[in-house]
């Protein structure tokens, strides 16, 4: 089994709780495409990222303001139309490992 397959990611939701620093960032691309399929709203919940670019806003808690459904605390609101950063982020990667170490999740066995 690899192990991306022992990772639960609705178990987790490390990634989205990076910080109120505006790690997780929106290229201008999708604000476009949000604008055009009628979510505004997606475009609009926005602060200040790194490297000039523009990222999801967060709760004082630090979580991005889309994380948590009805059916998960772990699950995102936008899963469908999330940002591209969101649908490029591997789990299983350096970066999920170091943000899942951080948060204390540990791997599902």
């Amino acid at each position: 089994m690899s192990e991306t397959e022992t990772l639960d990611c609705l178990a987790c939701g490390a990634c989205c709780r990076t910080g109120h620093d505006g790690r997780i960032l929106i290229p201008p691309e999708d604000l476009v495409y949000w604008r055009r399929i009628g979510r505004p709203d997606i475009a609009e919940r926005i602060q200040p990222g790194h490297f000039g670019l523009d990222a999801f806003a967060t709760r004082p808690d630090g979580s991005c303001v889309w994380l948590g459904t009805e059916a998960s605390p772990n699950a995102c609101q936008i899963y469908e139309t999330r940002g591209t950063t969101c649908r490029e982020f591997e789990a299983g990667s350096p970066q999920c490992l170091e943000f899942r170490r951080d948060f204390g999740v540990q791997r599902s066995r």
